[in-house]
């Protein structure tokens, strides 16, 4: 009977609907590419393709969920990595291991983080407002006072190996080789960790008390404040170790490589079954429509579409997900 309920109540969630969404595309991309997508190499692509954009996804479902958004990610991670790359080349480390890349990146991160979770948890300010001024400070302080520049081909050894570094390799039928990348593990890591946080942990169910009524969650005795402020130094650290992989996988440190970068990952988590209104939200809702979207970019050319239609694809998709999810919580509001 319980598990009957339970049943009941997952097929009434955004989530549910969209996994559907994907199960059909994929069945219609299948036939429509002549086999093509269910392919070892496709799948080998597809999960490598969409490995950053989950996780920076994963850590934007915990802000949601909070009632918040975070528009400085990007800059905040191109910051990060852009910053203890230089570092590393200018003191010759990180030619033997990456190690200390990853760290001197979480670690600026996680600063940049306490920037954003002090003035809004101090000040009680729009998080969308103090995020939107903090990418613009984040990207000022990169271009403008610290004058980063691109790094390509001079990465550091250390970062180099990383990023070339794979778990298997898979050849196609027409011998095209993919590899799947150790940022994977990383990616699947991430996922049992924040799917663990939100579930089973007092910080998880302040986050979703405060996403559902802020005072609400203060009577209850939640410390409103200091959750916010360690939740957004810990999307900072973790956006910063994030920005890192992906300078090893794609071999260059480009300071604003993620820019724009807010407009596909936000809207993501809230097609996934996230609220825009916040105390709602599942790791599990986030990864579907991150697939989702990751298979539309992917196998638009297999089936003979131009890319340029990925965009308006990608935006269709994601804007009957922003709606769906505004109409189920007036609904759920009245």
């Amino acid at each position: 009977m319980e598990a009957k309920q339970k049943l009941r109540r997952f097929t009434r969630r955004t989530e549910f609907y969209i996994f559907l969404v994907l199960v059909v595309m994929g069945i219609v991309i299948q036939s429509m590419s002549g086999g093509q997508l269910f392919e070892v190499n496709s799948i080998v692509d597809i999960a490598r393709a969409m490995t950053i954009m989950g996780m920076f996804a994963l850590m934007n479902l915990m802000v949601v969920i909070s009632g918040g958004f975070d528009l400085s990610f990007p800059t905040l991670a191109s910051l990060a990595y852009s910053a203890a790359t230089t570092i590393c080349l200018t003191q010759g480390w990180a030619q033997e291991s990456a190690w200390i890349a990853f760290l001197l990146s979480g670690a600026i991160g996680l600063v940049l983080g306490m920037v954003n979770g002090f003035i809004i948890s101090r000040f009680k300010l729009n998080t969308m407002i103090v995020t939107l001024g903090t990418q613009t400070l984040f990207l000022g302080i990169s271009m403008g006072l610290l004058q980063l520049s691109e790094i390509t081909s001079t990465l550091p050894l250390g970062i180099r190996y990383f990023g070339e570094a794979s778990l298997f390799e898979v050849y196609s039928s027409t011998g095209m080789r993919s590899t799947m990348p150790v940022a994977f593990v990383f990616f699947i890591v991430l996922a049992v960790i924040v799917w663990f946080v939100l579930k089973y942990t007092m910080f998880g169910r302040a986050l979703y008390a405060i996403g559902g009524n802020e005072i609400s969650a203060e009577r209850a005795g939640f410390n409103v404040k200091k959750t916010k402020f360690w939740l957004y130094a810990i999307v900072g650290l973790v956006a910063g170790l994030i920005g890192m992989l992906r300078v090893a996988m794609v071999r260059q440190a480009i300071p604003k490589g993620l820019n724009g970068w807010d407009l596909e990952v936000i809207p993501a988590v809230i097609l996934g079954g996230a609220s825009i209104y916040g105390g709602e939200g599942s790791v599990f809702g986030t990864i579907v429509a991150v697939t989702l979207i990751t298979v539309i970019s992917n196998s638009l050319l297999l089936i003979g579409i131009d890319s340029y239609w990925q965009d308006f694809f990608n935006g269709l998709v994601i804007l009957a997900g922003v709606t769906i999810s505004a109409v189920q919580a007036k609904r759920r509001s009245i």
